[in-house]
């Protein structure tokens, strides 16, 4: 089996002690990642936004708190330079996966469970401020950041309830921005900062979203564009002839490699992409995998790859059963792939890795890919349908996020994750939340627009859709 390795530049595990449980190396428990931010550093020329005059040698952070992944970036407020970027998992994930399970631990006892969780937030943004500021040899003191997340966790940084997400019909709690003094929040690294919680947009549907839409006008987007931020809490916005609309969908944290048996995060040793080699029957698959090592399991990009290549081999039904290797035979797949079928324990399984520390996907991992891609495909559906369009209206489609940057749009769309679009229509944009908050930070002018916009996107409560409910079963099976 050949294996290629990913620039280890892009994606290499930082040789430091980790923030979570203190290992040097912890397996993507809390992995410090350099976080590649796809743009140049003179991001203000490039976006032609104004900043706003600041005192010399101020430098700020732009944080991007995802349920999975907390993302800063440092920035120097007087020329628009990006001076470096750090990323670490989310240390909320202890009490729950996605928000929902966060939510439902503040409600058991809503004080002191919501005061724990803002804690860990907090510790994590000085954590991440601190090294970026070590390793940056940056000596002034943090004078702005601004915070980026969905609903929940910005409302969790701030340390306030979250009751209004907890059921139907969903409220985001607080309009226009927060701003808050660092201390206040129970930061210590950053307590001289002045802290801006950019304003939500309604439900679930947050600052990221909102962060990530003004990016991508900045960049051009015009009518008939669809922006898609795929992770834990997918969320869409489809910009109309007639208007802006937006959901979320509950995608789970599966395609960012949780919630799978040999799932992990985008870092060393993680199998990010899956290709075929050789030629019928004797063809075999091609794994890619993160840093100089071995695969250690599968992050969400490869897991697509995998599901479009197991599909379109005819190892795996339009339902989403995977076949044993006998029926996957029958059907005419190649000999050597259906060698890696096994069954274990009445449990079906396609081995991508063999040996003492297998990696392999299992029926319940391919049904969890399916309740993602279900619910974030049937969330574009209905936004589609406010403006009666059909996909092929659809102009372009900008990817963002750290998964939505690295997925082959060929398997995205061939699994149905994806409209049946040519490809070129796709554009990733990686982390344009990040991007989005950074613009904040550098540019009142900017932070003004957003108050604005915030309250001119129409919200879409999916739970309230009747073609939503219809559709999210059909589109859980492949196309």
């Amino acid at each position: 089996m050949l294996i290629i390795d990913e620039d280890k530049d892009v994606q290499e595990m930082k040789n430091k002690r980790c923030g979570g449980c203190q290992k040097q190396s912890c397996d993507g428990c809390r992995l410090f990642l350099r976080q590649k931010l796809h743009t140049d550093k003179e991001i203000a020329g490039n976006l032609a936004i104004k900043i706003t005059e600041r005192p010399k040698k101020a430098v700020g952070i732009a944080f991007d708190v995802g349920t999975t992944t907390v993302a800063a970036s440092l920035w120097n407020l007087n020329t628009g330079e990006c001076m470096g970027a750090l990323s670490s998992a989310n240390p909320q994930r202890c009490k729950g996966n996605d928000v929902v399970s966060r939510i439902a631990y503040c409600m058991e006892n809503e004080t002191e469970h919501t005061r724990e969780l803002q804690g860990m937030i907090t510790e994590c943004m000085d954590m991440l401020a601190e090294k970026l500021l070590q390793e940056y040899q940056v000596q002034e003191p943090v004078s702005h950041a601004i915070v980026v997340g969905n609903t929940a966790m910005c409302r969790l940084a701030l340390g306030v309830s979250v009751s209004g997400l907890a059921k139907a019909p969903f409220k985001k709690g607080y309009t226009g921005c927060v701003v808050k003094q660092g201390r206040d929040m129970g930061l210590q690294v950053l307590e001289s900062a002045k802290v801006t919680i950019l304003p939500a947009i309604e439900g679930y549907v947050g600052a990221d979203a909102l962060a990530v839409y003004t990016y991508v006008k900045k960049m051009g987007a015009g009518e008939n564009s669809l922006i898609v931020d795929i992770g834990t809490n997918g969320e869409i916005l489809f910009i109309g002839k007639n208007g802006v609309y937006t959901c979320s969908t509950a995608a789970g944290p599966a395609l960012e490699g949780a919630a799978v048996q040999c799932g992990m995060s985008a870092s060393a040793g993680a199998i990010d992409g899956i290709r075929l080699a050789g030629s019928f029957p004797g063809e075999d698959i091609f794994l890619e995998v993160i840093g100089d090592t071995l695969p250690k399991g599968i992050c969400g990009s490869g897991l697509l790859d995998a599901m479009a290549l197991l599909y379109k081999e005819k190892l795996l039904s339009a339902d989403g059963y995977l076949k044993t290797e006998r029926e996957a035979a029958k059907d005419g797949a190649g000999v050597r792939l259906c060698k890696r079928l096994q069954t274990v324990e009445g449990e079906n399984r396609f081995v991508l890795k063999d040996g003492a520390d297998p990696v392999y996907l299992t029926g319940r991992d391919i049904r969890q890919l399916q309740l993602a891609k279900g619910a974030i495909r049937a969330g574009i559906e209905t936004l589609l349908q406010k403006e009666k369009l059909t996909v092929e209206e659809i102009d372009s489609i900008y990817l963002a996020g750290a998964f939505g940057n690295y997925i082959r749009p060929e398997s995205a769309v061939a699994i149905g994750l994806l409209p049946q679009v040519g490809t070129e229509k796709i554009i990733p944009i990686g982390n344009g939340a990040g991007l989005g908050a950074a613009m904040a930070l550098l540019s009142e002018e900017i932070v003004n627009e957003m108050v604005l916009l915030s309250e001119k996107i129409v919200h879409v409560e999916l739970a309230r859709e009747k073609v939503f409910e219809e559709l999210f079963p059909e589109y859980m099976n492949l196309p």
